[in-house]
């Protein structure tokens, strides 16, 4: 009972604490905007969507167990632990959908010495029914990576993906350079070449990517941030206008977030707006937040 006493006032201060943010804070997209606590499941936040409407799945990073963890924000109906069978949880990293398929990243490498960089898919309908789910499993290598010793300064992981028709897009998250490289690999089982499409001057560390179709025409958010000395400066990096997915060749705009978290994760939410999340770390809990995406 006390513990329960203890959630509900701490979803209330969450909840108040976000009225009055949108009563100071209106439209401006350097502002995160909190909407909700992340199920206490998710100790180490790392991959977030929404699969339907009110349908959130995460998983946590390295360490835990193959699991993916289904909740509501509005119903407050508890989290649904989703056991994947025929994998294991190396360092996962991100998530993303097509109209099928969930897609598990376990593309995490911080040393960049991995050879066991995993993707597995698995129907978006075993989400919805079941407790255990069998996947399917995606294997790779970077066409590009010939030294496979271990750095903090290597440019081969990845925490940020995207689905676009046949194919999975990755976005690295360079330790070595603060840019991200451009890789796509086919999004059907079996075992691949990732190819080299492209690199961008991130300016930090990219951890989450997002991509829309709209009228014919896509747009892509990435997050990520910049890690000076023991703070975290988040940033997002809006694409409104990609030609296919030549996703880097058009105009970008960089919103600085004036707040340090480790976000993690981004999605869409509404034809405006994307919900950010972030790692619970240095004294900040674990939240979903929301922001305008840049004009």
């Amino acid at each position: 009972m006390r513990d329960k006493m203890i959630e509900q006032i701490v979803l209330l201060s969450v909840y108040a604490w976000s009225w009055m943010a949108c009563q100071v804070q209106g439209t401006d997209p350097n502002k995160l905007i909190p909407v909700s606590p992340l199920p206490k499941e998710l100790t180490e936040n790392s991959g977030l969507i929404e699969m339907d409407d009110d349908l959130f799945i995460g998983l946590n990073d390295s360490g835990d167990a193959p699991n993916l963890y289904a909740f509501s924000i509005k119903r407050r109906s508890g989290t649904r632990v989703l056991k994947i069978n025929n994998a294991q949880n190396v360092d996962w990293e991100d998530l993303t959908a097509d109209d099928t398929y969930v897609y598990i990243g376990d593309c995490g490498n911080n040393s960049g010495n991995r050879k066991d960089l995993a993707i597995y898919r698995v129907k978006k309908d075993d989400l919805r029914k079941k407790a255990e789910i069998d996947a399917e499993k995606i294997t790779y290598a970077y066409d590009t990576q010939t030294n496979f010793k271990a750095s903090s300064k290597n440019n081969y992981d990845c925490e940020a993906l995207v689905c676009v028709g046949d194919s999975l897009y990755l976005f690295t998250k360079n330790r070595g350079n603060q840019k991200t490289d451009l890789y796509s690999l086919p999004k059907a089982p079996g075992d691949y070449k990732a190819k080299h499409l492209g690199q961008f001057e991130a300016g930090g560390l990219i951890t989450s990517a997002a991509l829309r179709s709209n009228a014919g025409t896509n747009d892509l958010v990435l997050i990520g941030y910049d890690n000076k000395g023991h703070s975290y400066i988040g940033f997002m990096i809006y694409f409104p206008k990609v030609n296919g997915t030549h996703f880097f060749t058009g105009p970008s705009k960089r919103v600085e977030f004036n707040t340090s978290l480790q976000i993690e994760s981004v999605f869409y939410h509404g034809e405006h707006q994307v919900y950010i999340s972030n790692e619970k770390t240095d004294g900040h809990e674990g939240l979903i937040y929301k922001t305008d995406l840049p004009e």
